[in-house]
């Protein structure tokens, strides 16, 4: 289960409870810090919390801080100064400043109609979209609030129409990307007025598509289930592709004839192509790269992706540039693994680098470690 998931069903279940309940969220960092904007964390009014906004430091204090909220019945921002060695006392080297936002949530919050609530079902429904909220607002009835669902209808509004014309448009840009991240902006109106805006970005968890059900698929499904991606494993064996050696996992016994049919790919899966048969590969490339998947893993060396390649080209099929720079062929970072566990490490890891923009090099003399690199991800030419 995915952390803002999880927060997701604290906040219902305490607020269904009859339990007073706060929301902390970081919606501005500078410099360096732990978590990073959007992470969130749940006080109810018995002292129960759910998420992290630090490494640990400052959940005692947002939780007091908490109890003001609930009191007042207002939101709150509150700015952190972090020092590296007295605040976090993590030996992480994190210095920087972190705000935070503090709001009191009712039950009214959480209904279908209103924003919050709009953005609480996008997260339980594994959905994407954005939430917007006024932060400097001078009185509480003045904290406009929006939300934009990838697919849907609109919900609130920030309090004024250019304002919400605005947010929509950065909304959908980055409902485009692959990994949005959250971030807090701000909009001049025409008198001069400054509205600070935080722009909180959730996408659903990365979908893994596994073609094979051989044992080295085992492990790689293991991971992407810990991480809370929802991984699918497609495989005509029924022997192979059970529920014994993919438990969680959804599961496909389909043949590639009938991929068309049976298997759909999103935006936002990412394929791994590790069937261990060269025919079954073929059709399966056939399949995957003309798809809307960003990458294509493909297990195994470079001349037998070539041989497929060729194969595939005197049947008649020439993929294109774009299909070509989503394969990821031989799949895996260069850590030097050989084992099932080892590769799947790799795999995974890879795909990560891929979603972020990162190259996957060490971090290791960097100076920064949250920016991705200008060039770092194929997909993101």
């Amino acid at each position: 289960m995915t952390e803002n998931l999880q927060v997701a069903l604290a906040i219902e279940e305490a607020v269904q409870s009859g339990r007073q309940t706060v929301l902390a969220t970081v919606v501005k960092v500078k410099g360096s810090a732990y978590r990073r904007e959007g992470a969130k964390m749940v006080i109810d009014g018995q002292g129960g919390t759910c998420g992290m906004i630090s490494g640990g430091c400052l959940e005692p204090e947002v939780v007091q801080m908490a109890e003001d909220v609930i009191a007042k019945g207002t939101a709150m921002n509150k700015q952190y100064a972090l020092d590296e060695d007295v605040v976090w006392g993590l030996g992480l080297g994190c210095p920087g400043t972190v705000d935070l936002y503090l709001e009191p949530v009712v039950l009214e919050d959480t209904k279908p109609s209103a924003p919050l609530g709009a953005w609480l079902i996008c997260m339980k429904e594994k959905k994407a979209g954005v939430l917007g909220t006024v932060l400097n607002a001078e009185v509480e009835e003045e904290r406009g609030r929006i939300f934009v669902p990838e697919e849907g209808l609109l919900a609130g509004s920030l309090g004024a129409y250019m304002l919400d014309e605005w947010f929509v448009k950065i909304a959908r840009r980055k409902l485009e990307e692959q990994a949005p991240k959250s971030e807090t902006k701000l909009f001049t109106l025409p008198d001069g007025e400054e509205v600070e805006i935080f722009i909180d970005v959730h996408v659903p968890p990365i979908e893994l598509m596994i073609f094979g059900a051989g044992h080295d698929a085992i492990p790689l499904a293991n991971i992407s289930r810990t991480l809370g991606w929802e991984t699918t494993v497609i495989d005509p064996r029924p022997a192979y592709n059970d529920e014994g050696r993919f438990p969680g996992a959804n599961r496909i016994l389909v043949h590639p004839s009938s991929f068309h049919e049976k298997v759909s790919i999103g935006r936002r899966t990412y394929v791994v192509v590790m069937n261990h048969h060269l025919e079954r590969d073929q059709e399966t490339l056939k399949f995957v790269l003309p798809s809307d998947t960003p990458y294509v893993g493909v297990l195994g060396p470079r001349s037998r992706q070539i041989r497929m390649l060729e194969a595939i080209e005197k049947e008649g099929t020439i993929f294109s540039p774009l299909c070509m720079e989503r394969m990821y062929s031989p799949v895996g970072l260069d850590i030097g693994a050989v084992s099932p566990e080892e590769i799947a490490i790799s795999i995974v890891a890879e795909i990560l680098s891929v979603r972020n923009g990162h190259n996957g090099g060490f971090l290791q003399g960097k100076e920064a470690i949250h920016q991705p690199a200008l060039h770092a991800c194929r997909m993101n030419k």
